[in-house]
C-alpha cells in the first residue's frame, strides 16, 4: 500500500510535482528565490535582538539626514536591521526597495499609520536579473558568464540619500547555497562574479543619489561556534573607536565576504570615502556580525570628513 511520500499516491505525486515546480522556479530566479526564502524564515525575535544594530545605523544616519529628505533604502527586506520608523519620522519620503515586495510591503504595513504614507515599497533586483544568471551558470556547470548589470540610475532616483543595507554579501552566495553549487564552484564563482556585481550595485547607488550621498553597510566579518579567527570582535571594535581603517584591517585578516565588500569597489569607482562606522550585529544567539557603514557623497554641499 502506498504512503503518503510514496510517489505513487496522489499525495506523493502532488508533493513531486510541487517539489519539482520549485526547482524550476530556484533555477529561474534563484538569487530571487534564495532571498525571498531567507526572509520568510525569519524569527519573531529577531527584530528585538537587532535593536542595537538600528540604534547603531541610526547614529551613522542621522548627521547626514536633512529634515524632509528624500531616502531610498536598497535591500531593506523585512526592515529588521533599519531604523525604517526614525528614517520615516524625518524623512519627507522614504523608498524601500528589495527585490522581495512581500517582506517590504509588510515592513511598511508594521509602520504607524502617519509614518506608513511617506513610505512606499518598490519591488526591484538591483541587479536586473545579473545575480541570476550567474547563479544558474554556476548550477549548470557553465563558465562563469560576463554579466554586465545596468548602470541605470534605481527606480525613483535622484534621492538625498540612498542606504545600501547589508545587501552586497547576499547578491550572489545565497543562491550557490540553496543551488547546492559544490564549494569549489561556488569558490570560483564568487571570487570572478561578486567583485563585479558589488561594483556595479555600488556604481547604481551612487548614481542614484544626490551629491553621491551613499550610505554603504556591509558585513565584512562573523564569529559562531566552530568559526573563529585571529582578531576578535572586542579588538576590532576597540580598535574602530580611535581608527576605523586600522579596525577593518583587523577585520580583513579574518575569513569573510571579501568578495562582495563594498569598499574596494569605491575605490575602483574613484569614489571617495568620508566616514566609516563600525559596530556589533547580533545576529543570533551566539552568533555575531562585524557591521560597518561606510559614507560617500557630500552631504548640506560640504563633505563631512
Amino acid at each position: 500500500m502506498p504512503t503518503s511520500t510514496d510517489t505513487r499516491s496522489p499525495r506523493g505525486s502532488a508533493r513531486r510535482r510541487a517539489e519539482v515546480v520549485l526547482g524550476a522556479e530556484r533555477l529561474r530566479a534563484p538569487a530571487t528565490s534564495a532571498n525571498i526564502a531567507r526572509n520568510a524564515r525569519a524569527e519573531r525575535e529577531r527584530h528585538a535582538r537587532w535593536a542595537p544594530a538600528r540604534d547603531a545605523l541610526w547614529r551613522a544616519l542621522d548627521p547626514q539626514m536633512a529634515r524632509g529628505a528624500r531616502v531610498a533604502v536598497v535591500g531593506a527586506g523585512n526592515a529588521d536591521s533599519v531604523p525604517l520608523a526614525r528614517i520615516a519620522a524625518r524623512a519627507g519620503a522614504v523608498t524601500l526597495i528589495d527585490l522581495d515586495g512581500q517582506a517590504i510591503r509588510a515592513a511598511c504595513r508594521r509602520q504607524p499609520r502617519r509614518r506608513r504614507r511617506r513610505i512606499e515599497a518598490i519591488q526591484h533586483d538591483v541587479t536586473d536579473g545579473a545575480a541570476d544568471t550567474i547563479a544558474r551558470a554556476a548550477a549548470t556547470g557553465e563558465l562563469p558568464v560576463t554579466v554586465t548589470p545596468s548602470p541605470a540610475p534605481l527606480p525613483g532616483a535622484p534621492y538625498d540619500l540612498v542606504i545600501g543595507d547589508l545587501l552586497y554579501s547576499q547578491l550572489l552566495y545565497p543562491a550557490l547555497v540553496d543551488l547546492n553549487v559544490p564549494p569549489d564552484v561556488t569558490a570560483e564563482f564568487l571570487t570572478r562574479c561578486a567583485p563585479t556585481l558589488t561594483r556595479a550595485t555600488v556604481a547604481r547607488l551612487n548614481l542614484s543619489a544626490r551629491d553621491g550621498c551613499v550610505v554603504h553597510v556591509h558585513d565584512p566579518i562573523a564569529w559562531w561556534p566552530g568559526h573563529s579567527h585571529p582578531v576578535t570582535l572586542k579588538l576590532i571594535l576597540a580598535t574602530a573607536a580611535r581608527d576605523p581603517a586600522a579596525a577593518l584591517s583587523l577585520a580583513a585578516r579574518g575569513t569573510g565576504p571579501h568578495h562582495s565588500d563594498p569598499r574596494p569597489a569605491l575605490t575602483a569607482l574613484s569614489i571617495p570615502i568620508l566616514v566609516s562606522s563600525l559596530w556589533r550585529w547580533p545576529f543570533a544567539p551566539g552568533v555575531d556580525y562585524l557591521a560597518c557603514a561606510t559614507l560617500t557623497g557630500r552631504v548640506g554641499g560640504a563633505a563631512r570628513i
